[in-house]
C-alpha cells in the first residue's frame, strides 16, 4: 500500500516541496504475496492472533535452537527509493513475554548508507523488543541519518537472535524525508541577496557571464589578483582580468574583494632567485601598484592560507619573529598603510571542519587585533572540507571565530555532493549546510567559488549548467534567498553604500543618490569626487548641495575638507 504524497508550502518560497510516496506494509491483504521467507525458523505467517491495527500482523517464531539473526528471516518486496534521499524506517512490534531482539538489514551492501554516502548500513543496530506493542524507529543510526544508495532496496527482518521467541510485527513504514523540487515559479529576486543584510557573491575569471548579475552582488577575481597572474614575468604587469572584475563591481555598486597578496602558492617563480631584500621590495611594489590602480577596494585577503600554504618569502618580510607570525604582522601593517579605507582580512581553508585549526587561526587573529590591523576573518569552505563536515562542527567553529568580535566571511564556498556532481546529493548538502553559514549573525557575507558546471575549480561544484539550466541546488538556493528564512540579522551590517554617511563633522545624504548629495556640517572648504579608478571628477557644490547629475551610475569616493580635517566616504550614483 502507498500513501499519497504530501505537499508543503514554506513561507514565501516560490516552489512546492513534494515528498515521494512513502511505503507502508500493513499486511491487511491477509497474505505475504511479494514477500520472501528466507529462513523459516519456527514459523513465519500472516496472523490474526495479535495485531497493532487492522485485522492482520505478521507472526515470526525463532528456531528453538538457533541463536543467529538470520535463523528466522523475512524479506520485503522491492521498495522504490531515490538515490541520496534520506529515509526513516519504523515498525510496530511486540515479543511474547518480552525480552526479544530484532534487527533490520538490507538485501545487499550500500542499499542504505550513512548521510555522507561513505559508510555501509546493511546491518542496522539490534532493537530490544518488549512485551507490549510499541513503535521502533531507525532514523539517527550511529550518529547519522540513513541515505538511499540507489533506486531500490529490500529490507530483511532478522528475528532469530533469541531462541524460541515469538514476535508480532505490524505497520512497517519507509518514509522519504527529502523533498523534491517541483512547479517552480518566477520570483523577482535579482540578485539573490537583494534587500538582505549581507551579500551573496561569486568569482569572475576572464569574462562576466550574462547571468552573473541575476544571482550575485559581490565579486572576487578568481585568479586575476594573484601575484603570479599579474606579474608572471618580472616587471611585466597584466591587469586585464583584474580590471574586468573590479570595473564590473564598481559599475554595479557591488562589494569587491581583492584576492590576494601574501600566499605561498601562485607566487611568481622568479621571486625565489632574488635576495630577501629584493623579495621584500618586490612585494611592496606589487601592493603599491594595486593601491594606485584600484583605490576603492572593499575587502583585501592580505594573507592567504597561512596555516597551509605560508608565503615562500616570509623570511624576507619578518619571518617568525617574536610573535611567531611576524611575517603576517608586516603584511597587515603594509596593507593598512597603503589601503586605509579597505577592510583587511585573513583567509584560509581547513577551518570550518576543524575546531583545533580554528583555534590556531584565532591565535593569529588576536596578534593582529593588538595593533588593530585586521577587520575580518575569511574561511574558504571548499567541498573537500564542507562535504564531510557535520552541522554541529560547523556551528562550533563559527562560534570560535565569532568570539573574536570580528565579522566572518565565507570566501570560497563550493559543494559537490557525493559522488561529485550528483545532483540530488549536492542539493541536499546545500539545503543542510548553506543556512548554517548564512544565518549565523557573525557571518557578514558569503562568496561562492564559481557556479557554472564545467567552469569551476573543483569538479561537480557547479549549480547552473553551461546552457543556463539551473540544477536543484540553485533552484533551492534561489527560493531560499526569496524566503523570509534568509532575511537574517548581520550584526556587522555595513551601510557604506546605503543610507547616510556620517562623521563627527559632516552628514551626507541621500545615499544612493541620483541628482544631488546634501552635505551638512561645519564650514566646508573643499569637496572632491573620485571615480572607482581614482580619477577626479568635476562637480558643483553650492548651498550644501553637490550636483551629481552628470555622473554615470556607479560607486564614487567623496572627500570633504575643512580646517579640522578630511572625511572620506563612498556613495552610489543610481
Amino acid at each position: 500500500m502507498r500513501k499519497i504524497c504530501i505537499l508543503l508550502i514554506l513561507g514565501c518560497i516560490s516552489f512546492s516541496l513534494t515528498y515521494a510516496a512513502d511505503t507502508v506494509f500493513d499486511f491487511e491483504s491477509g497474505s505475504l504475496e511479494g514477500w520472501t521467507v528466507l529462513n523459516q525458523g519456527g514459523g513465519v505467517s500472516v496472523s490474526q492472533e495479535d495485531k497493532y491495527a487492522g485485522s492482520y500482523s505478521v507472526k515470526m517464531v525463532s528456531d528453538a535452537s538457533g541463536e543467529d539473526y538470520w535463523s528466522v528471516q523475512l524479506e520485503t518486496p522491492s521498495i522504490a527509493t531515490k538515490t541520496s534521499h534520506l529515509y526513516k524506517i519504523s515498525f510496530w512490534a511486540k515479543a511474547i513475554g518480552g525480552g526479544g531482539v530484532i534487527r533490520l538489514s538490507t538485501e545487499s551492501a550500500y542499499q542504505l548508507t550513512d548521510e555522507g554516502g561513505n559508510a555501509d548500513r546493511q546491518y542496522l543496530p539490534e532493537l530490544n523488543i518488549g512485551g507490549n506493542w510499541a513503535q521502533y524507529t531507525y532514523q539517527d543510526v550511529y550518529g547519522s541519518a540513513l541515505r538511499a544508495g540507489g533506486s531500490s532496496m529490500k529490507l530483511r527482518i532478522d528475528a532469530g537472535k533469541i531462541p524460541g521467541k515469538t514476535y508480532f510485527i505490524d505497520n512497517i513504514e519507509i518514509i522519504d524525508l527529502t523533498p523534491d523540487l517541483e512547479e517552480e515559479e518566477f520570483v523577482n529576486t535579482i540578485p539573490l541577496a537583494k534587500e538582505h543584510s549581507k551579500f551573496l557573491g561569486n568569482i569572475i575569471a576572464n569574462n562576466v557571464r550574462p547571468n552573473f548579475d541575476t544571482y550575485w552582488n559581490q565579486i572576487t577575481p578568481e585568479n586575476a589578483g594573484k601575484w603570479g597572474s599579474v606579474e608572471y614575468t618580472r616587471g611585466n604587469m597584466n591587469w586585464s582580468a583584474l580590471d574586468l572584475a573590479y570595473n564590473h563591481a564598481k559599475a554595479k555598486g557591488y562589494k569587491f574583494r581583492f584576492h590576494t597578496f601574501v600566499w605561498g602558492s601562485q607566487e611568481p617563480s622568479w621571486i625565489s632567485s632574488l635576495s630577501q631584500a629584493e623579495q621584500k621590495a618586490e612585494m611592496e611594489e606589487f601592493m603599491t601598484l594595486v593601491a594606485q590602480r584600484y583605490p576603492a577596494i572593499d575587502y583585501i585577503d592580505v594573507v592567504n592560507e597561512p596555516l597551509h600554504q605560508p608565503s615562500n618569502i616570509r623570511q624576507a618580510i619578518g619571518g617568525d619573529g617574536t610573535t611567531g607570525w611576524d611575517w603576517i604582522v608586516w603584511s597587515f601593517r603594509k596593507a593598512r598603510q597603503l589601503f586605509p579605507n579597505s577592510k583587511l582580512h585573513i583567509n584560509d581553508y581547513g577551518i570550518i571542519n576543524d575546531p583545533n585549526a580554528a583555534r590556531r587561526y584565532v591565535e593569529i587573529v588576536k596578534i593582529l587585533q593588538k595593533e588593530n590591523l585586521i577587520d575580518g576573518i575569511g574561511i574558504q569552505c571548499h567541498e573537500f572540507n564542507l562535504n564531510w563536515t557535520s552541522v554541529a562542527t560547523m556551528r562550533n567553529v563559527l562560534g570560535i571565530l565569532a568570539a573574536t568580535g570580528l565579522p566572518v566571511y565565507v570566501t570560497e564556498l563550493d559543494i559537490s555532493g557525493n559522488p561529485a556532481g550528483d545532483e540530488d546529493s549536492q542539493y541536499l548538502m546545500y539545503r543542510e549546510k548553506f543556512p548554517v553559514l548564512w544565518e549565523h549573525e557573525s557571518v557578514a557575507g558569503v562568496t561562492l567559488w564559481g557556479y557554472v558546471s564545467g567552469a569551476t575549480w573543483k569538479t561537480g561544484t557547479g549549480i547552473v549548467e553551461s546552457n543556463g539550466t539551473e540544477r536543484k541546488a540553485m533552484k533551492w538556493l534561489r527560493s531560499y534567498m526569496a524566503s523570509e528564512a534568509s532575511k537574517v540579522p548581520n550584526k556587522f551590517y555595513e551601510t557604506s553604500n546605503i543610507g547616510i554617511l556620517q562623521s563627527p563633522k559632516f552628514e551626507i545624504y541621500p545615499n544612493p543618490a541620483s541628482d544631488f548629495l546634501t552635505v551638512k556640517g561645519k564650514t566646508v572648504e573643499k569637496i572632491e569626487v573620485f571615480d572607482a579608478f581614482g580619477k577626479k571628477i568635476s562637480v558643483n557644490f553650492k548651498d550644501e548641495m553637490v550636483d551629481i547629475r552628470s555622473l554615470s551610475e556607479g560607486l564614487y569616493l567623496l572627500v570633504v575638507d575643512n580646517k579640522e580635517g578630511i572625511f572620506t566616504g563612498k556613495f552610489l550614483k543610481k
